[in-house]
């Protein structure tokens, strides 16, 4: 049914229930008889207006029980100028008004008098029906065990069954309804209280006091104790299929379900809710890992790809992409990764330039001369010198004791340290012998 067909479908139920309701004598009455109260209400303070007021009450009477005051109460408020009903019955029952304001509404109500016994369009209070029969009472003396309304009570067009308050059932109301349970009761009264919401009959308001389980639960034994049940929710969005249209997905409730405007997680291709874990389908570059989840997958992992050279490869959501590595960028003309010129040019060492080499070499000295330079003497070439050899046969020596004392042979523990302390003045040693030379000779320059 479209959107057009359930307005027009609303408005003529309306249209219906305005008119049942206007065609109803009883509540026709009832609406007069509470225009004339409250008018008497709002007029009760009121006095004779202008003139002398003392010869007027003297004359007419008091305002309070004057026709007056019944005149203007009718025409301002017993009825609205557009309730035909109303005023149609007020024009037929004027005169049992005015009998009723003149001698007896201190002794009968108007409702009883004019509408119960002159109009005879309702029943007295309890009673219902065209005979106006008593509403149903049972053993308890209270209309529908005080647990519900009779339907119709004071109306002549009424029933008379009983409509039970929320939590109570039977014919007179004396029972628990569903979805509630008895938790006292007498010769005259019951009290009901609610189950849990997963249960539809009970004997207790725990999950596992259940009898039976509501619409859109699902009845389990309890491993813990055969005698209860346990009611679980039903799943219908993974359970059934095709509930919701499209542009919308299916959102389990407790108990039932809802259509929810959506838009599936990017990982998904189908859904019923709005999470990478509500998948029915995986996007392309994708994978369900277990069931409704989906995973992206690492294509990297495999190793098998980006093999160019300084390439590595980089991950992403369904995909991957092969970049250069640190300190690398892709040339243009052979999309080769090369090294970046501008980093290796801050990285690549200074070479030292030792004053008087190139001289020397136009000399003809031979290689492995040491050449004398303004402030110091520099090998000429790169071969080891005595010292080192010396300082890298100490080193050697060195880690083999530290590697014999790494089993925890506390001998062994101790040479190394021994060592390393003897190393540590021989050097010390050096330096000094050398901080001596430099300021002898500097002493002798002076």
């Amino acid at each position: 049914m479209n959107k057009s067909s359930q307005l027009l479908v609303l408005a003529l139920v309306s249209a219906f229930v305005l008119i049942a309701s206007a065609d109803n004598k009883c509540e026709n009455c009832k609406t007069l008889a509470k225009g004339i109260l409250d008018g008497l209400d709002k007029t009760k303070k009121k006095n004779f207006e202008g003139g002398d007021v003392a010869w007027e009450e003297k004359k007419l009477g008091k305002y309070k029980t004057s026709e007056t005051r019944l005149v203007e109460v009718l025409e301002t408020y017993a009825c609205s100028k557009d309730n035909h009903k109303c005023n149609a019955l007020l024009e037929e029952k004027e005169d049992s008004i005015y009998e009723w304001y003149n001698k007896l509404q201190d002794d009968m109500s108007l409702y009883d008098y004019l509408c119960v016994q002159e109009a005879e369009v309702c029943c007295p209070e309890g009673t219902f029906g065209p005979e106006c029969q008593e509403c149903p009472k049972g053993d308890s003396g209270k209309i529908c065990y005080g647990r519900g309304t009779c339907s119709g009570d004071g109306d002549k067009e009424g029933t008379g069954e009983c409509i039970c308050n929320e939590g109570y059932g039977g014919e007179l109301c004396n029972d628990c309804g569903e979805g509630h349970f008895e938790t006292f009761r007498n010769d005259t009264y019951i009290m009901c209280s609610l189950c849990h919401n997963s249960c539809a009959t009970c004997k207790g308001n725990k999950s596992n006091e259940c009898i039976t389980c509501k619409a859109g639960f699902r009845q389990e034994e309890n491993i813990d104790n055969e005698d209860e049940i346990k009611c679980t929710d039903i799943n219908e969005c993974v359970e059934k299929k095709n509930l919701c249209s499209v542009g919308t997905y299916c959102l389990n409730n407790e108990g039932s379900y809802s259509c929810e405007a959506w838009r599936c997680h990017p990982f998904c291709t189908k859904c019923y809710g709005p999470l990478h874990t509500n998948c029915f389908g995986c996007k392309a570059g994708l994978i369900m890992r277990q069931p409704f989840v989906c995973q992206d997958i690492d294509e990297c992992s495999s190793g098998a790809i980006c093999l160019g050279m300084y390439e590595v490869c980089v991950n992403t959501m369904g995909h991957y992409r092969c970049e250069c590595a640190r300190y690398f960028r892709r040339d243009e003309s052979t999309g080769q990764c090369q090294p970046d010129p501008n980093i290796y040019s801050r990285m690549a060492p200074v070479s030292r330039v030792v004053p008087g080499a190139d001289k020397a070499k136009q000399e003809g000295k031979p290689e492995g001369e040491r050449v004398e330079t303004g402030d110091a003497v520099e090998p000429a070439s790169d071969s080891l010198s005595d010292e080192d050899i010396k300082r890298l046969a100490v080193a050697f020596v060195i880690c083999l004791i530290g590697t014999a004392a790494a089993k925890g042979d506390l001998i062994w523990t101790a040479l190394f340290f021994v060592s390393l302390l003897c190393a540590g003045l021989w050097w010390a040693a050096d330096k000094s012998d050398q901080l001596m030379d430099h300021f002898t000779k500097h002493h002798r320059e002076l």
